[in-house]
C-alpha cells in the first residue's frame, strides 16, 4: 500500500483523565482514576494531523487544571473541539467558554433530576449540569447539548428530558 493510500484520521477522542467527581454506575472510570503526572499533556498533542474534530473527555476533563493549555493546542489541528462534562465545575465550563467562544460542550445528563443523581451518584449533579448549559446558551454559545446513556433505569425520563 502506498502512502497516498494510507487513510488518514478526521476524528480524534482524547482522554485527559481518569479522574472524576462522579460515581455513574454506568462508567466506574472513578475505581482507577490516573496519576495527575501520568496523564496527556499539551505538549503531547503537537504531533497530532490536521482533523475535523475533536472530542476532549475523561473522567472529567474540567478536574484538570491545564485544559486551556490543551484547548489551545488542540485549536491548532482542528477548527472544532467539543469537551464532554458532567457540568460539575460550572465556573471553569463558563471561563474556558469565554476564553473560547467557539468551543463546543456537551453536559452528561442521565435523566429529570433525582434519577440523574442516582446514577451519576452525586447529589446535585443535574442542577450543576443544567445550569451551566443554560448559562452557556445565554452567553450565546452554538455548539452546546446534553449526551446520556440510555438504558433501562433511565429510559422513561428521555422525552422529558428532551
Amino acid at each position: 500500500m502506498s502512502a497516498e493510500n494510507i487513510p488518514h484520521p478526521t476524528d480524534a477522542s482524547i482522554i485527559l483523565t481518569y479522574r472524576c467527581p462522579m460515581k455513574c454506575k454506568m462508567c466506574n472510570i472513578w475505581f482507577n482514576p490516573t496519576k495527575k503526572d501520568d496523564e496527556i499533556k499539551a505538549a503531547d498533542l503537537r504531533t497530532l494531523p490536521r482533523l475535523k474534530f475533536i472530542n476532549l473527555t475523561g473522567g472529567e476533563p474540567f478536574v484538570r487544571d491545564d485544559l486551556a493549555e490543551i484547548v489551545e493546542e488542540g485549536y491548532k489541528h482542528t477548527d472544532r473541539i467539543v469537551i464532554s462534562t458532567s457540568g460539575w465545575f460550572e465556573e471553569k465550563v463558563i471561563a474556558l467558554a469565554e476564553k473560547y467562544p467557539q468551543i463546543g460542550i456537551r453536559i452528561s445528563i442521565e435523566g429529570l433530576s433525582c434519577k440523574n443523581d442516582e446514577l451519576r451518584g452525586h447529589a446535585g449533579g443535574f442542577d450543576k449540569g443544567l445550569r451551566t448549559l443554560l448559562t452557556l446558551k445565554q452567553m450565546g454559545l452554538k455548539d452546546i447539548g446534553f449526551g446520556c446513556t440510555v438504558s433501562n433505569n433511565n429510559s422513561k425520563d428521555m422525552l422529558s428530558l428532551y
